[in-house]
């Protein structure tokens, strides 16, 4: 029985308790949970040391409900809990300093051209295998098309679209689209048996990194910099695999983390958008807002049910053309000291055990590695090492997902307009919100208010209000468009550039993603929604952690499973996240109101965790190169944060969760919870007043000049306490700060 079979069978059968309401707390017009959580904390530094020092324990009923919290395994175990008196792991450099690199800390000046460095060995200077590259950019593998050049030649022979989230099936075609409510699971077809280990010489490394995308670029250029011996070897799919091509301010945060906390500077370039390479700003693209337009079938768009927040402009949020980016991003780990193939051959298996693994390459050549994260896509080879149940599942709050680039797309700003208060649409991401869904539109390059503009295309839809009406993606798409008429006159004369993708059940999650000598990570491991930025984002989340786990690992030669169980806890907990997120989007998207006022909490939400990981950081940075350095990041804190943020808003984050999980089943009106979270926006104490978050009519965010000079004012006067450590000199809020 294939494990198709064996997951659908287990559908079948599995049994499920029958669903209880969900009272929650007693509701009043207000913010008794947000007041709650906000009167339980140290109003002042005295207070707050004074609270440290007396150092009571958990309750019992609190600690019972954050492991309810913990993400659990299908068997319903969970991931990180030990049994006895065994404790999880503790971070792995939270007692330990982080490693020098062994020649020396390298210039910190952002390199983006040029020679690198010739790599030293951590073994004492062993000089390159003849089988690795040498300076200079790698040739690329892209399919997608360059705004201003036009097609490039596919990857693939086939001109079809190509479902995603399968593996490949015998003869080197790949395998049909799952059908709903099925994972992206091997179709069956019998693998080559594994050898006990290597059958010939092949050069030997520390740590394989599979998959030559942004992730796995990224990663690599962290280890090299870090002294570990790395090899980057790409992937079937890193070409063929749509990804996400968005940021946010929080995104820009995390990768500017990741330039200081692991020495790699190019990497704040990502987040910063004049900063990188001018061939990459050519093709990709200042994203200067991001905005909300609500449609229902057959009616035009009304003019006040739309909202635009204006992106603050300190970082210069991006629109990331992935081909380009991803080949930078290589590059740059090579620059680094990370090691790739010749003619970067794709991997077709990955032999061996831990601490003598093989990855077979397409070329018929081979590279070995004692520790491999596995980050090359759904086919992921190392997933079916994981356990005789099927690799991935479908996430309980899934999606259908259609994508594309396309051109010949009309600037929806000439018929819709922004309102007095906004800015054209084409400046920036633009979600058109519907009933059970959304429509995201990315446009690219210098020069994007215009049809030749290349512009991408992501929609998600609830396949219960939307099922599937063709074969062909294309055909699908239409067929939605012709449903809303500004849609329909926005999509008219478009084209395909990069052929349409669709798959049922486009999110997956792994169920296990650790191995003796081995990790599966990111898109080997899960596959969430483009919208809200939440890919990339996730991207570079797990790259910090994951990062910390395996220099640990290295510098101690301890590549066992329980090493990293807490890295997959922490992969768990986020896509748990998102599927959260997801479930309360598509469920906002009932009606306008909701959706208003929904948007406005994942603002903040992103607003807050930027201002509180730059506070993070730079608290880190300040201590020094102490062994504890980086305690405070790695813990889950709640709303999908993973270091030290305001309790208050974590409480309201929950609510509106809460509130929307109440609308899903039919227990609260939509009207009536909007209501009650515009009233949490009003009252909450952390809400900045000028904001007009609470509401529902001020429909413009714009972040200028005076109002950053009066948030600034607030958070002295008013705010509470920690609040104001994240809203005060060296946060985002300031228009001119030192990184």
């Amino acid at each position: 029985m294939t494990p198709k079979d064996l997951l659908a069978r287990r559908a079948r059968t599995e049994v499920r308790a029958p669903g209880r309401a969900d009272p929650g707390p007693a509701w009043c017009e207000g913010a008794e949970t947000v007041g709650a959580a906000e009167s339980a904390l140290p109003p002042d530094p005295a207070e707050e040391a004074a609270s440290a020092a007396s150092g009571p324990a958990p309750a019992p009923a609190a600690a019972a409900r954050a492991a309810d919290r913990t993400p659990r395994r299908p068997d319903g175990s969970h991931p990180a809990r030990v049994s006895g008196d065994r404790s999880t792991p503790a971070p792995p450099d939270s007692n330990r300093p982080t490693p020098a690199h062994p020649t020396g800390d390298r210039p910190a000046s952002v390199r983006t051209d040029g020679d690198r460095p010739t790599p030293t060995h951590p073994d004492g200077g062993r000089p390159a295998p003849p089988t690795v590259s040498g300076p200079g950019p790698a040739p690329r593998r892209t399919t997608a098309s360059d705004p201003q050049e036009g097609p490039r030649p596919m990857a693939t022979a086939s001109p079809e679209p190509q479902a995603h989230g399968t593996r490949p099936a015998a003869g080197g075609t790949r395998a049909s689209a799952p059908g709903p409510g099925t994972a992206p699971v091997s179709d069956g077809a019998p693998r080559p048996a594994r050898a006990t280990g290597p059958a010939r010489s092949v050069p030997r490394h520390k740590v394989a990194v599979l998959g030559a995308h942004l992730g796995g670029g990224m990663l690599a250029a962290i280890l090299a910099r870090a002294g570990i011996d790395t090899v980057l070897v790409d992937s079937p799919h890193d070409a063929d695999v749509p990804a996400g091509e968005t940021t946010v301010p929080y995104t820009a945060e995390v990768f500017e983390l990741l330039a200081r906390r692991y020495r790699v500077p190019e990497l704040s370039a990502l987040g910063h958008f004049g900063e990188l390479p001018e061939d990459v700003r050519r093709t990709s693209g200042v994203k200067r807002s991001i905005g909300f337009v609500y449609a229902r079938p057959g009616t035009r768009v009304r003019p006040h049910q739309v909202v635009q927040f204006n992106v603050p402009s300190e970082h210069g949020e991006s629109h990331l053309y992935r081909p380009d980016v991803d080949a930078w991003v290589h590059r740059l780990a090579v620059r680094h000291g990370a090691k790739a193939a010749p003619n970067r051959p794709a991997l077709t298996d990955v032999t061996g055990e831990a601490g003598d693994f093989v990855v077979e390459l397409a070329d018929g050549s081979a590279v070995g590695a004692e520790f491999v994260v596995d980050m090359s896509g759904p086919d992921a080879p190392l997933l079916d090492r994981l356990g005789p149940e099927p690799a991935l599942r479908p996430l309980r709050h899934s999606s259908r997902v259609l994508t594309a680039h396309l051109r010949g797309v009309r600037p929806l700003e000439r018929r819709v307009d922004p309102g007095a208060g906004g800015t054209p649409w084409t400046g920036g991401t633009t979600q058109v919100v519907f009933p059970g869904g959304w429509m995201q539109l990315v446009p690219f390059g210098e020069h994007r208010t215009g049809e030749g503009a290349l512009t991408s295309v992501a929609v998600s839809l609830d396949a219960k209000q939307w099922p599937q009406r063709s074969a062909s993606p294309e055909e699908d798409f239409q067929h939605l468009v012709r449903q809303f008429p500004d849609l329909a006159w926005q999509f008219a004369e478009a084209s395909a550039v990069r052929p349409w993708a669709s798959a049922e059940s486009w999110q997956y999650a792994a169920t296990r993603t650790v191995g003796d000598g081995f990790v599966v990570l990111d898109r080997s491991a899960v596959r969430c929604d483009f919208t809200l930025s939440r890919d990339v984002t996730l991207t570079a989340e797990l790259v910090h952690e994951a990062a910390a786990h395996v220099i640990a690992a290295a510098r101690d030669g301890d590549w066992s499973a329980e090493r990293f169980r807490p890295l997959e806890t922490f992969q768990a907990t986020l896509i748990e996240h998102g599927e959260r997120l997801l479930r309360s989007a598509l469920t906002a998207t009932s009606d306008f109101r909701l959706w208003n006022a929904f948007c406005r909490v994942w603002l903040l939400h992103s607003m807050f965790a930027a201002l509180s990981l730059k506070r993070a950081r730079n608290d880190a940075l300040a201590t020094g190169d102490r062994p504890d350095q980086w305690r405070e990041l790695g813990r889950h804190r709640g709303a999908g944060l993973w270091f030290p943020v305001y309790a208050g808003f974590v409480a309201l984050f929950d609510d509106t969760d809460r509130l929307l999980r109440q609308v899903a089943d039919q227990r609260l009106a939509p009207g009536a919870a909007a209501e009650r979270i515009f009233g949490q926006l009003r009252t909450a104490s952390f809400v900045p007043p000028l904001f007009g978050f609470g509401d529902p009519a001020d429909r413009y965010y714009n972040f200028t000049p005076l109002k950053r000079l009066k948030v600034l004012l607030w958070a002295k006067r008013r705010a509470p306490h920690l609040v104001q450590r994240v809203l005060t000199p060296g946060a985002t809020v300031l228009p001119s700060v030192e990184r």
